[in-house]
């Protein structure tokens, strides 16, 4: 067998190890999405994936620890469409926007997967209070830095940073969990909706 061949095999095995992986992960998401983290075993996982329970172990040691892949997964996609505002730059406000709009894309075309993530509460598991306090971190600086920034360049007015921010990712998230989970259908106009979400957190609710 010549070195072009046990290539070919090797990157044949990988890709079928990542596909195995993707289908426990799609598996993971369809469930805990639709009967919950606790409601779903590894029997049900492994079912639905059409893999035998040692295979299931291959790639996850536990069912939480495919949860928490889980969270990773929507995690990353959520930082990586959001860029940081420079208050001096060109339109800072409608950079703002845009963050709102791309969050809104990526927890709609995720719905599944934002489903799991909003539903999911504290305290049910560390692994999982973790995660959920790295992603909630990363979205508290973002917007900490972006009050701090914007009233130092005199876009918005001076607030208590820490406080307003709580309000705001506590409101949104609301708002996406009523719409993932309470009321699901029909699916918001996306453009309204960021509107929306972006003049309630940036203008409030007075007229003046």
């Amino acid at each position: 067998m010549n070195t072009r061949e046990i290539d070919g095999r090797s990157l044949r095995a990988v890709e079928k190890r990542r596909a195995r992986r993707s289908d426990i992960l799609g598996a993971a998401i369809r469930l805990f999405s639709s009967r919950g983290f606790y409601a779903t075993s590894i029997s049900d996982l492994i079912k639905e994936a059409g893999i035998s329970r040692g295979t299931f172990y291959l790639y996850f040691d536990s069912k939480e620890a495919l949860f928490l892949d889980l969270m990773d997964v929507f995690a990353k996609r959520i930082m990586d469409v959001v860029e940081i505002v420079d208050p001096a730059g060109p339109d800072p406000v409608q950079k703002i926007y845009q963050n709102v709009r791309r969050i809104v894309d990526v927890v709609f075309n995720n719905r599944e997967l934002a489903v799991i993530v909003f539903r999911e509460t504290y305290g049910l598991d560390s692994g999982i209070d973790q995660k959920l306090n790295k992603l909630y971190g990363f979205l508290r600086e973002m917007v900490e830095g972006a009050l701090s920034k914007g009233a130092s360049w005199g876009i918005i007015r001076p607030v208590n940073e820490q406080l307003v921010t709580t309000a705001l990712i506590g409101a949104i998230k609301e708002v996406f969990y009523h719409h993932l989970v309470v009321e699901p259908h029909p699916v918001p106009d996306r453009d309204a909706f960021t509107t929306s979400l972006f003049e309630f957190s940036t203008r409030g609710l007075l007229s003046v």
